[in-house]
């Protein structure tokens, strides 16, 4: 018997553990060679159909997303860092901070600072009061869900009125935002 005839011949069906068991008696028999499935070349399984889809998945959520945002469904959370100013006839300084006096006794460290326009309401609550270049000055981080920019907020600080403060202002990003009482 020859190697030719050896090949030729079927793999016999051994069970499995058997010794000298071929385990290629168990795969599939070949395809021939060349293309087996010419249309599914540009098919659903194709890379450029998912990179096709992921861009147009991406652009309509974008769509959606700005459509959204102009339309009030969406709302954008800002944080932002300001301070309370008071001058000198506002305050009393101590060894190692400030706080309010007269009218301004309300302002002290863990008071609250409020802005109010209409239904919207929103405030935190100050740090410290520290000296600074003759003024008392109040830290605050001011987290939110929504700042109308086109509306003026009324702000209280502690049970003082303070300046009010535009809404433009309290959505922007840049700078300290800076309140001082009114009066």
């Amino acid at each position: 018997m020859t190697s030719q005839d050896t090949q030729q011949r079927p793999i016999p069906n051994v069970p499995e553990g058997t010794p000298g068991r071929d385990w290629r008696a168990d795969l599939p028999p070949a395809l021939p060679s060349g293309a087996q499935q010419p249309w599914r070349r540009l098919g659903p399984g194709s890379r450029a159909w998912v990179a096709i889809v992921t861009a147009v998945a991406l652009v309509l959520m974008a769509i959606a997303g700005v459509f959204a945002l102009s339309f009030g469904f969406a709302t954008t959370a800002f944080e932002r860092n300001g301070v309370v100013v008071l001058t000198p006839s506002e305050y009393v300084a101590t060894t190692t901070s400030c706080s309010g006096a007269r009218d301004a006794a309300g302002v002290r460290e863990g008071a609250r600072i409020v802005f109010k326009s209409g239904p919207d309401s929103f405030g935190t609550d100050l740090g410290k009061g520290v000296l600074r270049s003759g003024r008392c000055v109040f830290p605050f981080t001011l987290s939110s869900v929504h700042a109308d920019p086109d509306v003026n907020y009324a702000v209280t600080v502690g049970d003082a009125s303070a300046t009010p403060v535009a809404g433009s202002e309290l959505a922007s990003t840049s700078g300290t935002l800076m309140v001082s009482l009114a009066g």
